[in-house]
């Protein structure tokens, strides 16, 4: 959190996101065949800060979501 803030001080645009809700958002996205335009949505900010990231669980939402062959 404290790299947020000092970016948003200096003037950049951040987004803080859970980790589950991006992963869910992003499977949910793939299913309708939306994941381009929500990846470009969370790409329009400088920095994206993913919370809980530690907490997830992978095997809750998207097993293999967050790999990529």
């Amino acid at each position: 959190m404290a790299l947020g803030n000092e970016a948003a001080m200096a003037g950049y645009q951040l987004q803080y996101v859970l980790a589950a809700k991006l992963v869910s958002e992003l499977v949910e996205a793939g299913a309708e065949k939306q994941l381009t335009k929500t990846v470009a949505r969370y790409g329009r900010v400088d920095l994206l800060c993913i919370d809980e990231f530690g907490y997830w669980n992978s095997t809750d939402a998207a097993p293999n979501s967050s790999y990529r062959s």
